[in-house]
């Protein structure tokens, strides 16, 4: 593992000689690059065929003119480095400046938005001065990226951005990690009801040029104070004035293909959007596990060995259309749909051997997995702001999904003696059901009591319901009929109710220090009803108190550091929950747990940040105490089995340190990497009794950007994690992404290329340790890839300006007249 980490920084390093070369070599070169609208500051409306210039500050006789197209755009390329004014004039218009506009090696390309232009009045002349957006900024205890104000962004997939933020991780299933935990995702602060499978697809389908920023929020605002993994919020811009599309499709060598397409409309104070494809992939891979058995008088052990593949068909349609009403009013509606169609089988060796290590029994098992599932879901949102305080706002947001899922399983399995002789073989299917329903309020209300006071409230409402149906059967051979097993089925409702209610109040003393205080009263009721099996139906209710409090002092704009102190929560979910027996293998028995509790945790954290010219620098470091937590934890039962289940399993101690930063070396290569480590810390009677061990958790990401012009792009990334868990530990290999991306025909058609874990296909070992058990286990899946993208624009973003060397002297000398 460490060989091929060295090999990759020694790879980086070569890399970064050869850009040095090359920056060498083309530093005469202009790469700046300059893009807008202009519109109507009324109305909105895009304000066509203006003429826009830009002029050098230091030399006012350097000045480039170009004529905006029917929606108001312009675009500025090759510019040299320099501090930059931006003049436009219209028929009917005030002339506008905008000031200020510096262009240098850390920064190079600005994306500047809607440039709002007034009509015609006494005032002859506005003057603005451009106060811009760093790319990494740290605001009110967020990391923000703004992917909006880099016009570079917008060949990537939203999960691709992701992937270079740093913190950001994934765990041996694929679940998107913010420092080792789950966070809550939202877009546009609106919370996302999904499974990680629809989540994935949504990101991977949203295009970074609908992104404006992404925010991390490690410790969270206090209406999200209590989520123990923080949270992610992706913030969508409304897009170009006018109509403008993007088809994409990708294919790679592992067996993967996707077909998606990305429109937007946005006039005057309304916007659409839409996206919209299918995705299809293939997995295959392989697996072995090792296991003793240890009794009292005697041990034996118990070897696996499989292979499988995982096939499935994602189509997806995301639809959002905003309107404001007025300046004080907006609303929107957005609405999420995905199906997914899966085909997955696999094929298992058992072997059973003996304490003299000979091999006495033998079988090999079949799965085969096929089914469909669907996901509907609407949101709502409406936002009011005070028309004489525009910080007092209401917000709500309806939130209303609905959903299916359909398994069909099948398992064949023979059994073979220690001499290799057939003594049997056994049939069964089982047949899931799966529907679920869920809707949520949310209220939040924010007024600022004065200029010192703000004070914020809101209440929250989630019920989600399911309805599982599992029939499981036998072949009987006497007359080749499936007989159904009462035992390992089962018929259930489940629902859960939760409801918050939630107060703070944010103290500004003098502009550097700010206190945020806040407390949160949280009911949730848990509600299983059984029509079919042998669980009882379970009724749980639980009702907790949470408060948070941070402390923010800012030495300077660069310069900040908070102490952060909040109770979160972590509910079990139906996951955990679900007492459905998983029986695809016999010998390791898998179900959930209905009685589980919910796990609490008390938070401590300091956090340092120093964002400065080019580089930023963050830290942290924290505490927690968390109780009641809920795990996996595997029991070694009769006839050699291990019955895998969830419980509450103790308390637990975790200290965690975090280190994350990033430098822009030249104006083309910028490079980001980020450190985590968490120690878990757990009581003597635990590691008696269960074998528990104390353990840590460690994740690291290096991420790299080349970009010799603006219409060539490299980017990498490498990741390493290894998980502790109460039982042992998981670790997986280095996982490597390089990918080049070229523009053509006026950026209108984008070609990439990935290389994704061109060294070792992704793999992880996971140790585990019970009382009289012990067990390795290995799981390899063929994620090398060589992957092409084509992304083409339907439509030409920029018309660029036609001006005659004498047309443009005849624009700035109407300007030098209007000005007089």
């Amino acid at each position: 593992m460490l060989k091929y980490f060295i090999f990759f920084l020694y790879f980086l390093s070569c890399l970064n000689i050869v850009f040095s070369q090359a920056i060498k070599l083309n530093k005469e070169q202009n790469v700046g690059l300059i893009i807008g609208n202009i519109v109507d500051a009324s109305t909105s409306k895009p304000v066509a065929f203006a003429s826009v210039v830009l002029i050098n500050s230091k030399d006012s006789a350097q000045k480039n003119i170009q004529v905006t197209d029917k929606h108001g755009a312009f675009e500025f390329e090759k510019v040299a480095f320099g501090l930059f004014s931006l003049q436009v004039s219209a028929i009917g218009y005030n002339l506008f400046t905008l000031d200020s506009i510096y262009l240098r090696t850390e920064r190079f390309d600005f994306n500047l938005g809607d440039v709002k232009v007034s009509t015609s009045t006494n005032q002859l002349t506005e003057v603005v001065v451009y106060s811009e957006k760093p790319l990494i900024e740290n605001k009110d205890g967020k990391l923000i990226y703004n992917v909006g104000e880099s016009a570079l962004s917008s060949g990537a997939s939203t999960s691709e951005i992701l992937k270079n933020m740093p913190l950001i991780n994934s765990d041996p299933n694929g679940k998107i990690l913010l420092k080792g935990k789950e966070p809550k995702i939202l877009i546009d602060d609106k919370p996302t009801d999904l499974t990680a499978e629809q989540l994935k697809d949504l990101l991977e389908s949203l295009p970074g040029s609908s992104i404006e920023k992404i925010e991390l929020m490690v410790n969270p605002p206090p209406e999200y104070a209590t989520e123990s993994g923080g949270v992610i919020n992706i913030v969508t811009k409304k897009g170009k004035v006018g109509l403008t599309g993007k088809v994409t499709l990708s294919a790679g060598t592992r067996g993967e293909g996707n077909l998606a397409t990305n429109i937007n409309y946005r006039r005057q104070k309304f916007s659409y959007s839409a996206n919209f494809g299918v995705g299809a992939s293939v997995f295959n891979g392989n697996n072995y596990s090792k296991r003793q058995n240890i009794y009292t008088d005697s041990s034996n052990n118990f070897n696996t060995e499989g292979s499988f593949e995982n096939k499935n068909v994602r189509p997806h349609v995301r639809l959002q259309i905003d309107y404001e009403i007025n300046k004080y009013k907006t609303v929107g509606i957005t609405y999420q749909g995905n199906i997914n169609n899966f085909n997955n089988y696999s094929i298992t060796k058992f072997t059973n051997i003996n304490r003299f290590n000979e091999a006495y029994r033998f079988s090999t098992r079949q799965n085969e997995s096929e089914g469909n599932g669907y996901t509907h879901g609407i949101t709502l949102n409406y936002a009011v702001k005070n028309k004489k305080n525009s910080g007092e706002v209401l917000r709500i947001i309806l939130n209303g999904n609905i959903g299916k899922n359909d398994n069909d399983r099948d398992f064949f399995q023979q059994f073979i003696t220690g001499n290799f002789v057939p003594f049997g073989d056994s049939s069964q299917n089982q047949f899931f059901n799966v529907y679920n329903n869920s809707f949520s309020g949310r209220v939040n209300y924010d007024k600022p009591l004065s200029k010192q006071v703000i004070f914020s409230t809101g209440i929250t409402f989630q019920r989600s319901s399911y309805k599982s149906v599992l029939n499981t059967s036998f072949l009987n051979k006497v007359d080749s009929v499936f007989v159904p097993n009462d035992l390992l089925s089962n018929h259930f409702k489940f629902h859960q109710n939760i409801a918050t209610t939630r107060a703070s109040i944010t103290l500004i003393l003098k502009k550097t220090v700010r206190i945020i205080v806040g407390l949160q009263l949280e009911h949730t009721q848990t509600n299983f009803e059984f029509f079919k099996g042998n669980s009882a139906n379970v009724d749980n209710d639980y009702l907790n108190l949470l408060p948070s409090l941070t402390i923010r002092k800012e030495f300077s704009k660069e310069l900040n550091t908070s102490l952060v102190y909040r109770t979160s929560i972590r509910r079990p979910g139906l996951g955990e929950l679900n007492p459905n027996v998983d029986y695809s293998d016999p010998y390791n028995v898998r179900f959930g747990n209905p009685f589980l509790l919910p796990t609490v945790a008390d938070n401590y954290d300091w956090n340092v940040s120093l964002v400065k010219g080019k580089y930023y620098f963050n830290t942290s470091v924290g505490f927690n105490k968390i109780k009641n937590i809920f795990n996996t934890i595997r029991t070694l039962i009769g006839n050699g089995k291990t019955q895998i289940t969830w419980l509450n399993i103790s308390n637990r101690n975790e200290y965690e340190a975090s280190v994350w930063g990033g430098y822009t070396f030249t104006k083309k290569f910028r490079m980001n990497a980020s450190v985590g480590y968490t120690f878990n810390e757990y009581g003597e009677a635990e590691k008696i009794l269960y074998k528990y061990i104390n353990g840590s958790t460690f994740y690291t990401s290096l991420n790299y950007n080349y970009t010799p012009t603006s219409t060539l792009n490299f980017e990498g990334n490498a990741r390493f994690s290894s998980f502790a868990t109460p039982q042992g530990r998981s670790r997986s290999n280095l996982t490597m992404n390089i990918g080049l991306q070229k523009k053509i025909m006026n950026k209108r058609l984008i070609i990439g290329f990935n290389i994704i874990d061109p060294l070792r296909v992704q793999q992880s070992t996971t140790f585990t340790n019970g009382p009289n058990f012990a067990l390795e286990s290995f799981n390899s899946t063929n994620t090398r890839n060589f992957r092409l993208t084509l992304s083409y624009q339907l439509n030409k973003m920029v018309q660029k300006s036609k001006l005659t060397d004498k047309q443009k002297k005849a624009a700035l000398d109407k300007l030098k007249l209007k000005k007089v």
